[in-house]
């Protein structure tokens, strides 16, 4: 926990000092200099930048040693050019933090040992084990590697967040690995849903309800340990919404937080390529800017967007040979090393029938109708809570229009993309973990609007912090629980440490060898690689060979 402690007081400093310029300088270009800088969307917009500047060094170096001592130059830099406003600035952060109330320092100071402690423990989250720990140590030890898809088709997911987790590893350092980031988000998510004296009725009881629903313990239990791409996409899209509705300005990108409102839609696309939608806003900001004639601010939406969009497309281009994937696209680029289409129509039918059933039983998504489908989802694979989620969604329409005339300042846009986002998600793979994002802003904003009563009540915050931290005790309850029954399915295996000091290594996993076609770890008895040295996969794909004699030089699969 020590370790962790500092860790993350690193990762917020580092991206406070790369998020300072950017928000000064593009607060600049949209107008909206005289908006005071928060502290938890400046260290925000510092880890999107941090992101670009890893995702390009990563096309032609590993993100090792080297490229950290860069990234931490350009940090110095920012803080020696613009040392005496950084202080001023911080300054300011700490009389706020002052002049906070005596319960809500508390109740941060049990969050930060609540994130600490969960992050410290022992990862049982699936996907970690299958896909993300290995794609991360890739990056660590290569440049963006061709072909990648090819040995394990989830490689070719490219999530940038795994970028930043692979930059914040501290691999080089002995005993300091490990892929522990997304305690960070939480941190500076609970932060920003903290109440202030400016904040409306209305938008003091949004953060209450996120602030609840943020610290769902199905959610924190395994994303929060892990570095899951799910929990960026849920997080940040709630406090895009929050940010939203706290601007009272026509004009969108002139209030607070713009700067985020800007960055954020598009760095989602790059962690998640899921959350496509989210890139309406972004249509929505380009509209806005040409009808009032800010040519200015067009030409600099479109180029943050190359920005943060094009070394993000090189790499899944150079990873599976597609510039979106898992998509069925033609071979475009002729690279050599494309994932045959066979295994892209595959990935994208096990996403979708293990949305629908909780298990890959493609078999039965092909015999089943649409309308089969989503009775088989809805009746024996949602769970209770998600279904309250959707059936809010279902009649929030009709609260909306009985509530028309008392609509927060900018509500209709928002809530037209929050209902189209749950419309993509059904008709992509309704997996309910892709869409909290949409769903549980919609569930807050529903019953706010359908319960006026909530908006007033004098102990809406108090009753907020109590209900949190309940769920996260629950968090902590259910995380034992679920270690104990891993541990006894083989899953996961106890391994020796000191909580207090370090977070719990990965599992030891036993493996089989194989030297044909190539080098390559197999897991025993189960898909997990987890930590293994590289090459690990769950299987040896058939018809895949290396391209060269080194694993920098790829995999083709020549089926």
């Amino acid at each position: 926990m020590l370790f962790l402690l500092l860790k993350f007081l690193y990762i917020i400093i580092l991206s406070f000092l790369y998020g300072y310029f950017p928000q000064k300088f593009l607060s600049r270009i949209l107008k909206n200099e005289q908006e005071q800088p928060s502290f938890p969307l400046t260290v925000l917009t510092g880890l999107f930048w941090i992101c670009i500047f890893a995702a390009i060094l990563s096309i032609f170096i590993p993100l090792s040693a080297g490229a950290h001592a860069l990234i931490l130059v350009g940090a110095l830099l920012n803080f020696f050019f613009y040392r005496q406003a950084i202080i001023q600035q911080i300054r300011a952060y700490i009389q706020a933090a002052r002049a906070a109330s005596g319960g809500l320092k508390a109740f941060f100071a049990a969050a930060v040992l609540y994130v600490l402690y969960l992050s410290a423990q022992p990862s049982f989250t699936y996907d970690e084990g299958l896909y993300y720990a290995q794609f991360i140590k890739w990056m660590q030890y290569y440049p963006t590697v061709p072909g990648l898809a090819n040995l394990h088709v989830r490689f070719g997911f490219n999530s940038h967040w795994h970028v930043l987790a692979a930059v914040f590893n501290f691999s080089w350092i002995p005993g300091a690995a490990g892929n522990h980031l997304n305690g960070v988000l939480y941190l500076m998510v609970v932060l920003y849903l903290l109440p202030r004296k400016q904040d409306t009725t209305f938008i003091r009881a949004l953060k209450a309800g996120l602030l609840i629903l943020i610290n769902m313990p199905q959610v924190c239990v395994y994303n929060i340990i892990a570095p899951a791409a799910d929990l960026p996409v849920f997080y940040l899209g709630c406090l895009i919404v929050v940010v939203w509705l706290e601007n009272k300005s026509t004009d969108l990108l002139a209030g607070p937080g713009a700067v985020f409102l800007l960055l954020a839609p598009l760095f989602l696309v790059t962690v998640k390529v899921s959350a496509v939608p989210v890139l309406l806003l972004t249509a929505l900001f380009l509209l806005q800017s040409l009808r009032k004639h800010y040519y200015t601010r067009v030409l600099s939406i479109l180029s943050i967007g190359v920005v943060m969009l094009v070394p993000w497309l090189i790499r899944n281009i150079i990873l599976s040979g597609y510039p979106l994937f898992p998509m069925e696209l033609p071979d475009l680029f002729h690279t050599g090393w494309r994932v045959p289409l066979s295994v892209v129509h595959a990935t994208r039918q096990d996403i979708t029938a293990f949305a629908f059933y909780r298990a890959a039983d493609i078999a039965k998504f092909m015999t089943d109708s649409w309308s089969q489908r989503f009775v088989t989802w809805f009746g024996q694979h949602l769970r209770v809570y998600d279904k309250l989620l959707l059936l809010v969604t279902i009649i929030s329409p009709l609260i909306v229009y009985l509530r028309r005339k008392s609509l927060p300042e900018n509500f209709l846009p928002l809530y037209a993309f929050l209902m189209l986002g749950c419309c993509f998600w059904l008709s992509q793979a309704p997996d309910p973990r892709f869409a909290y994002s949409y769903l549980v802003p919609l569930l807050v904003i529903t019953f706010l609007l359908g319960f006026p009563l909530l908006q007033n009540t004098r102990y809406v915050l108090a009753l907020s912090l109590l209900a949190t931290l309940l769920f996260q005790a629950g968090t902590v309850v259910l995380q034992k629980r679920l270690h104990q029954t891993f541990l006894t399915e083989g899953m996961v295996k106890d391994t020796p440490h000191q909580l207090w000091l370090t977070p719990t290594p990965y599992t030891q996993q036993a493996v089989a060898v194989h030297e044909t076609p190539f080098h390559l770890y197999v897991p025993l008895n189960t898909e997990l690689c987890w930590d293994t040295p590289l090459p690990c996969a769950d299987h040896m794909p058939q018809g895949v060979k290396m391209r060269g004699t080194s694993l920098r030089d790829g995999f083709v699969n020549e089926k």
